[in-house]
Parts: C-alpha cells; structure tokens; sequence
C-alpha cells in the first residue's frame, strides 16, 4: 500500500534525478581514468560523445540547482539557509580549487562546476521570488551573451570566470558563469511556473519504492561528499587494477579510433562544416593524440599535468581548423 505523505520535505523525483546525474559523472571521470591507465584508447575521452556527456551532466546538476533553490525557499528566500547553503558550497569549491593546485598544479580548477554553482546561486537570489518569467529572460541572456559578445577585453585571470573571453583556460574543469547560470535561472523558471510547485510538493508526487530508485535518491541527497570523494575512489580502483596487470585481459594495444573519428565527424558536419574538412580535422586530432610522447606513455600511468595540457592542446589545435 502507498504510504501517505504531507506536502513539503525532500522531493524524491529530484533527488533521484541528481543521483542520475552523479551516475553520468561518474562515467565521465571513469573513461579518463582508464585512457590514463590505457585500459581504453587515449582518443576516446576526446571524442565529441563525451563532451556531450560532459554538458548533459552538467546541465543536469546546474538545471537541479534552480529547482532546489525554488523548493528550499518556496514561501519567502531564507537568508539564513541560503547563506549556509553558500558557505558549504564556496567551501567545497575552495577544497576543489587547493586539491587541483596540489595535484595538478598547471591544470588548476580555479572555476568549475561548483564554482559556477555558488556564483550562479548568488545571481538568482533576487529572482526566487520573481515569476517564471524573469528567470526564463534571465536565462535566454546568460546563454546568448557570450555568442554575441566575446572580448579579448575579458581575458584577464580576474575576469576570465564571467565567461565572455576569448581564452580558454588550461583547467581540469571549465564552466564559466556565462552561459552556465542560465541553466540554473531555466532551473528557477521551471520550478516556478504555474502548478509546477504545487505538482512538486504535492502528497501525491512520486515516491522511491524499488532499491534502486531508493539508492539514486540516497545519493542524490548527498551529492556533494561524492562528487568531491569520487575521483580520489575511481583513480585508486584503476590505478590498483592497472599495478594487477588486468589491463591485459582487454584490447589494449593500438587503440582503435574509428569511433573516435565516426563520432567526430557527425558532430562537426552536424555544426555546419563541410563533410572533407570535417575528415581532414578529426584525422589530424586521432593521429596528434597517437603521435603524442603523452599517448605513447599512457599505459605507464596516467600523465602529469604538463603532458595532459599539451595533449589536450594538439587536439584542439586540430578541432579549431
């Protein structure tokens, strides 16, 4: 029988789906830290599937965020919450920021994804109460700004985070405030719309019944130990996999990247370039990953920061042709 519930407390459909959300990441960091071990082709984490995976599970927890933000301050914005809310988050940002800095001192995470989360968290303060409207106009312009308006102007460290600069950053994580918090101001408008709250908090909404939509829920609620946990779990499991010798139970060798080079090419004929410049250019970032000293070390160990920016730099040297 379903138990009956009151309005309010924890949204399971949320929770659930930020669990979801941990689960792509996971993913994510898992195919680098077997490329590092070469467990699996050093081209695949550069193929445009995994940037896709890379923004869908960003988006995800940026889009969870706006809506979290609705349901903590549906009546009134909480300072005292929100404020705690903040620090823990700023916090968690500052340990990701030191460990990069130790770990991997010329790949830095100065702004990633919990970065962008505090900052973004800060703009949609004065739009929790607003309507839907507001944040859906809020979010249209974080993400349209830096289409339109990008400046050498913006390159300095001090502003580089805004996101309307024309560098990119050597960082292990790069999710610049614009147009990143508009997916968080979507998530706001979302939540705000006519019935979608009553809809959220109603003792009719859905409920985690099976073990796995109970576990997802689990880790949902606690997101941010494992986000900053799970790397550190995943290297140690490959890393001890790798000194095992249970690489040699999978195809390592040369690796094959005809995937790589399928998955390429879609996406950049799909952007709207020619079908011969979008072989020409994808040819050239699978024979640069493979040329490499970087790649060719791979199943030595994973790379130090040095090699892995310089491989990421042959790669993109190729893709912007």
């Amino acid at each position: 029988m379903r138990p009956k519930v009151k309005a309010g407390g924890r949204v399971d459909a949320v929770d659930c789906a930020r669990g979801l959300a941990l689960i792509g990441m996971a993913a994510y960091h898992l195919i680098w830290d077997l490329a590092d071990y070469r467990f699996v082709s050093p081209a695949l984490p550069f193929a445009p599937p995994m940037r896709a995976l890379s923004h869908t599970v960003a988006s995800a927890f940026l889009l969870l965020v706006g809506v979290s933000l609705a349901l903590a301050h549906r009546n009134r914005v909480n300072f005292p919450a929100f404020l705690r809310r903040f620090v823990v988050i700023g916090g968690a940002a500052g340990l990701v920021t030191a460990g990069s800095l130790v770990f991997a001192p010329a790949e830095a995470i100065w702004f990633g994804i919990l970065h962008c989360i505090a900052a973004a968290s800060l703009f949609a303060l004065p739009m929790i109460e607003a309507s839907a409207t507001v944040s859906l106009a809020a979010g249209a312009i974080a993400i349209a700004l830096p289409v339109f308006i990008h400046s050498k102007l913006f390159d300095p460290p001090f502003l580089l985070w805004i996101g309307l600069g024309e560098k990119l950053p050597d960082t292990l994580d790069w999710r610049p405030l614009l147009p990143w918090a508009g997916v968080v101001f979507f998530g706001l408008a979302a939540a705000r719309m006519p019935g979608a709250m009553a809809r959220l908090i109603s003792p009719k909404r859905w409920r985690a019944a099976s073990a796995f939509s109970r576990a997802l829920c689990f880790a949902g609620r606690h997101s941010l130990p494992i986000y900053l946990v799970h790397q550190p779990v995943l290297i140690g499991l490959v890393a001890a996999a790798a000194h095992l010798g249970l690489g040699a139970i999978l195809p390592a060798g040369e690796p094959d990247d005809r995937a790589f080079l399928a998955a390429c090419e879609r996406a950049c004929v799909a952007g709207g370039s020619s079908p011969d410049a979008c072989a020409s250019s994808c040819r050239c970032a699978a024979d640069a990953i493979e040329r490499a000293p970087q790649a060719k070390r791979l199943g030595e160990g994973p790379l130090d920061p040095a090699q892995t920016a310089d491989l990421k730099r042959l790669v993109a040297a190729c893709l912007a042709q």
